[in-house]
């Protein structure tokens, strides 16, 4: 943040860190084998703006995201949820192809800045519950969300942190596990 920015009180968002993604790649044999969490799929998460240049990075991002998934075989689709964010869903047996198309997205968005559009990006598995695991780009950190109806499992979510904690980068201040209902995965 400059000087200028600090007087008339404005501030700046942090920038995303996607690296941090492929963290989740690792930590799934252990989501998988020690915890029986299957892969659902997958999505990364952007606000869209209006603007041709912004319009031009969607169309780039649709343009890679077909050339790739042909070679993987990964499906993709791209929905917008009730609060106009953008969603690129992604399913696809091989959690690795998961895990590098979003990082695909999230370079390509930051590449063209539009880095600060980025809101996150969801690993969905199923045992008996849904478990999500949320990426937060502006944090670099992960934590899990277990919607329960209308409420949250928090004991199970805490559970899920101590457990992968030693794995993933964990978000360490609870206030920022942000719940995300109704995602379109």
């Amino acid at each position: 943040m400059g000087f200028l920015d600090a007087l008339l009180g404005k501030s700046r968002l942090p920038k995303p860190k996607p690296d941090k993604l492929f963290a989740m790649s690792t930590a799934y044999v252990t989501l998988n084998t020690n915890l029986n969490l299957k892969s659902e799929g997958a999505g990364i998460c952007f606000k869209p703006i209006e603007a041709s240049r912004f319009q031009n990075t969607e169309l780039e991002i649709s343009q890679l995201l077909a050339q790739s998934c042909k070679e993987t075989n990964t499906l993709y689709k791209l929905r917008k949820d009730s609060y106009g964010y953008l969603w690129v869903i992604l399913h696809d047996p091989d959690f690795e192809d998961l895990v590098s198309t979003l990082y695909m997205v999230s370079e390509t968005l930051v590449e063209h800045d539009f880095g600060e559009q980025l809101l996150c990006a969801v690993f969905k598995f199923k045992d008996e519950s849904e478990v999500y695991w949320i990426y937060n780009f502006k944090q670099a950190a992960f934590y899990p969300f277990v919607p329960k109806g209308k409420h949250r499992d928090l004991s199970y979510e805490f559970r899920l942190r101590s457990i992968m904690e030693k794995e993933l980068p964990i978000e360490k201040e609870v206030d920022r596990w942000y719940p995300l209902w109704d995602i379109p995965l």
